[in-house]
């Protein structure tokens, strides 16, 4: 093999490419400043509000809730508390240092633009919307801060606030003054995923190592593939640093980076040096068994990274920029990967020959592995049953992924934070005394039309009797339960005049389906109505309004996905395989691993089943909406990348003149230990995810660790073997009409 005859300039030149791209990641920071554009409705209302308001995102904003036992709002103790906590706030002042011109210029910027109490509204306590009563027969009250600047100029002066709030709460008598909003929550909840995070790499990468050290039987060994998937890692990120330069990725690329290297880094090393080492067990020239391993795995390896690849691509046609940036990283991770396995991985074991199993540790990674061990004793069992034993697992199959036609999508809202997150502790006070709603109110902007004008009679008298509705179903002590909040945020107007922005609180947390009832009544049912006889044009925006619609919209996009997707692998496998009965039952068994995930994810995560203890979370009955089509990109190519290995080392048994049945059983028995540890390595590394804080990385951990165990374990060892003794000469038919694809040999 060319690579391998070529070693010195192959590890050269890639020990000169992964530096260049360590230098791109150092030299060239990432550009992740992307414009998420809300779909539907509220995307065109946000839209508006942005060019109308002159501003690129909302203003921030904080609430700060207090609460005594004994004391009410009208008692000048707490009336100096909170007037003298709001003073301080808007006193607070950061000190910004920018370079103009050569000069280093320090600059003193405010950190809060406003503040809005129970002090400030001239309203008695009885009939504000800033007081309730305690169970104790105190008061409590809210105020809200309005932050300077953008979210991002929020969150890094947030501290202040922070510590001045804590130190208000320490120096007064008997008061809980708790803050969380905007900016502190979203700094809190980075730093535990960011915690998480660094958590899940300081445990990921010794368990990779272990399992591998018990694959091979050796330190050596073990290592390579583990270096080989960082060069991909840090070639990958550098290739990227420079292409965010001209198309900007989310932030969370570089996990992608990091989970998809990893994972197809060490696979596909895993499966080409098995296959070399299995090779020289049985006295065949270092050389040839190189160039067998080669043209043997490596082809699989080839058409697997083919598959992903694809699969992934799917992701593009969802027209979102998170899910676009995941995609583009996931897939030039991968392709770096194959072209490593294909060039600088043969390259290495050809300059390590048999030094690849130096260091070894007694008892482990002996033999060849042809016999299967368990997996080979299961397969021998399958195709002595191959019906029963298909029937039985299909329909355990199905009833596993039969929750997933209840599946309820949305986005978790602050309730399913980690109590880690100290910001909760204040929204959980508002929800308890007023509404969670407060936090994130429904926008309904009202456009009077370019340069028209808003307070014109009809446009706001339409304007005062949708607030006449909404204050008809807001909540109240005899009814609790009524969709909306107390209104407590004036109107807010357009300089021009000509568009106005009605906040409405949600009587629930942004993802429930309370919130998205409240949501969907105010557009089909109380805008309509308010506005029947209107100039003006109200459009609903804000949390919830926007999870409704990028629902919609995943709903929408994802046949498309789904047909893509399908419609590559089954070409990429009718060409490994010059077979149609191959690639369609290849795709069903794949569809079945992951509808049996789905399932497992609405039991575990909307029903609450089983796992809320060990998982340390409570079940919301919500499913990221995002989920389930990432879900299905990412799986579909994994899982496909052991289907690929089997049945390429089936094919190879075929073409050397075994039955159908003998290449079955050949061909399992043959990968069960590769597949095994390398299945192993994923399912540690999803479940480290499962352990995290954030509810959505815990049902994507779920949801990939499920995936993988069920087909690298189920599919492989019973239902792939059992359809293809049933099949027999059946899983090699290719319609005359086809014959002209070329034949691709794996025996050589």
């Amino acid at each position: 093999m060319w690579s391998a005859r070529h070693r010195r300039a192959i590890i050269l030149a890639w020990v000169f490419i992964v530096v260049l791209g360590l230098g791109a990641c150092t030299v060239v920071p990432a550009n992740t400043d992307i414009e998420i554009e809300a779909p539907g409705e509220a995307g065109k209302a946000f839209d508006l509000f942005q060019e109308r308001f002159d501003v690129k995102e909302a203003e921030a904003q904080e609430f700060v809730v207090f609460s005594h036992p004994s004391l009410t709002v009208d008692d000048p103790e707490y009336e100096q508390t909170v007037k003298g906590l709001m003073a301080h706030l808007r006193a607070l002042r950061v000190q910004e240092t920018e370079v103009v011109g050569g000069t280093r210029v320090v600059s003193s910027i405010r950190v809060v633009a406003g503040t809005t109490s129970h002090y400030d509204i001239g309203t008695p306590r009885e009939q504000s919307p800033f007081v309730a009563q305690n169970e104790t027969g105190g008061d409590v009250t809210f105020a809200l801060v309005d932050l300077e600047g953008e979210l991002e100029d929020a969150v890094s002066n947030i501290d202040p606030v922070l510590d001045a709030v804590a130190e208000a709460e320490e120096t007064s008598d008997g008061f809980e003054i708790l803050v969380g909003g905007d900016a502190s929550l979203s700094k809190q909840v980075s730093e535990v995923v960011e915690e998480d995070f660094a958590r899940a790499s300081f445990l990921e990468y010794p368990i990779m190592i272990v399992i591998l050290i018990l694959a091979f039987g050796a330190l050596v060994a073990a290592l390579v593939p583990v270096a080989l998937a960082f060069a991909a890692i840090v070639t990958a990120s550098g290739i990227l640093a420079v292409v965010s330069q001209s198309f900007a990725l989310s932030e969370i690329y570089t996990h992608m980076v990091l989970l998809m290297g990893l994972a197809t880094g060490i696979d596909y090393s895993l499966f080409v040096i098995t296959r070399f080492r299995r090779e020289r067990a049985v006295g065949v020239s270092k050389e040839e068994a190189i160039r067998t391993a080669s043209g043997t795995s490596g082809k699989a390896v080839v058409f697997a990274g083919a598959t992903v690849v694809l699969a992934i691509g799917g992701m593009f046609l969802v027209d979102n920029a998170i899910f676009v940036s995941l995609a583009l990283a996931a897939i030039v991770v991968v392709a770096l990967a194959v072209v490593i396995s294909m060039t600088l991985l043969p390259a290495l074991i050809a300059m390590l020959g048999d030094n690849i199993d130096r260091l070894s540790i007694p008892f482990l990674g002996r033999g060849t592995g042809e016999g299967g061990g368990v997996w080979g004793f299961i397969t021998d069992r399958v195709l002595a049953r191959p019906a029963i034993l298909a029937t039985v697992t299909v329909v355990l199959l199905l009833a596993v992924a039969g929750p997933v036609f209840t599946f309820n999508l949305g986005f978790n809202g602050v309730k399913s934070y980690s109590d880690d997150v100290e910001g909760k502790k204040a929204v959980l006070a508002l929800e308890d005394n007023f509404t969670i709603g407060l936090l994130q109110p429904a926008w309904v902007v009202v456009d009077a039309g370019e340069k028209e004008n808003v307070f014109a009679a009809d446009i706001q008298a339409s304007a005062a009797e949708l607030v006449r509705l909404v204050e008809g179903e807001s909540v109240t002590p005899d009814s609790p339960g009524n969709p909306y909040g107390v209104l407590a945020q004036q109107p807010d107007f357009s300089d021009a005049g000509d568009t106005e922005v009605i906040f409405i609180p949600i009587n629930a947390d942004t993802g429930e389906g309370k919130a998205i009832d409240a949501v969907n009544h105010l557009r089909d049912d109380l805008i309509p109505a308010a506005f029947e006889d209107s100039s003006a044009e109200a459009l609903v925006t804000g949390a919830t309004a926007s999870n409704i619609d990028f629902r919609d919209m995943i709903y929408f996009r994802t046949p498309f996905v789904v047909a893509f997707v399908l419609g590559l692998a089954f070409i990429i496998l009718l060409l490994m395989f010059r077979s149609i009965v191959i690639p369609v039952k290849a795709i069903i068994l794949n569809l079945l691993s992951v509808g049996a995930a789905y399932g497992v994810l609405v039991l575990v995560f909307q029903e609450g089943w089983l796992l809320e203890g060990v998982l340390d979370f409570e079940a919301t009955g919500i499913i990221e909406s995002w989920l389930p089509l990432f879900l299905f990109a990412i799986l579909f190519g994994l899982s496909m990348d052991y289907h690929m290995f089997v049945l390429s080392r089936i094919k190879e048994a075929y073409e050397k003149g075994m039955s159908n049945e003998e290449s079955v059983s050949a061909g399992i028995k043959a990968t069960a230990a590769t597949i095994t540890s390398a299945a192993a390595i994923m399912v540690a590394v999803f479940t480290i995810f499962a352990f995290t804080r954030n509810i959505g990385l815990k049902q994507f951990g779920v949801g990939l660790g499920v995936a993988v165990l069920i087909d690298a374990t189920v599919i492989r060892s019973i239902l792939l073997p059992a359809s293809m003794k049933l099949l027999g000469e059946w899983n090699w038919y290719l319609p005359s009409w086809l014959e002209w694809i070329p034949r691709i040999k794996m025996a050589e």
